[in-house]
């Protein structure tokens, strides 16, 4: 019976330790991005060569892990205007991707735009982007990218921060992590290789 009592207590420490190590790593949050560059939008070819460009600089930004959403820098934006050529005026849509780190877990972020050529103002303007959602075992991030627009008036630099929405929920049904699985495994290794030395016991002291 003291055995057994010993055996209940021990599995009880396992399972605590068990649930208590991904709560445990509660690290922050850590965002980053690596950065893109657009060139030569809506430009007909007779205009000036790399104009108009976005640029979007790598940029990072470390939160805390709570549920719920915020809102995070994802590119600090530059707007370059310049002549795009005779002609160019209309609306012309692109695509940009750019890498996006969290908590070293890397993915691509894909994005829809569009450009507005007009004779004194150009408007580029990032639409939408494909859903994303990172997966930490304890918690899931789902990130959408906001949409913005800057005008730039010829020529000039117009300067923006690209934002993104980030929504952090707690998974009720965690994936174990390694060293949790380790640590239940050898407990139970321990407990059954003690079962076997009582019953070999048992059977020497009943011959």
């Amino acid at each position: 019976m003291r055995f057994l009592t010993k055996t209940a207590l021990a599995l009880a420490v396992l399972f605590i330790a068990f649930s208590a190590a991904p709560a445990a790593k509660a690290d922050p949050i850590v965002i980053s991005t690596g950065g893109f560059s657009l060139s030569n939008l809506g430009n007909n070819g007779g205009g000036v060569n790399g104009l108009d460009s976005l640029f979007g600089a790598a940029a990072s930004s470390t939160h805390d892990i709570r549920p719920g959403s915020f809102i995070a820098a994802l590119n600090p934006l530059s707007f370059t205007t310049g002549f795009t050529g005779l002609g160019s005026s209309g609306t012309y849509s692109f695509n940009v991707s750019q890498s996006l780190t969290i908590n070293g877990v890397t993915r691509t972020v894909d994005m829809i735009g569009s450009i507005t050529i007009s004779p004194s103002v150009d408007t580029v303007r990032i639409l939408s982007s494909a859903p994303l959602t990172f997966n930490f075992g304890t918690f899931s991030v789902d990130v959408a990218v906001l949409p913005l627009s800057i005008d730039g008036f010829d020529p000039g630099v117009a300067c923006k921060t690209l934002n993104g929405q980030f929504t952090v929920r707690t998974n009720t049904n965690p994936v174990p992590e390694p060293a949790a699985i380790c640590l239940l495994g050898l407990g139970l290794a321990g407990v059954a290789a003690k079962l076997r030395q009582r019953r070999r016991k048992y059977r020497e002291r009943s011959v």
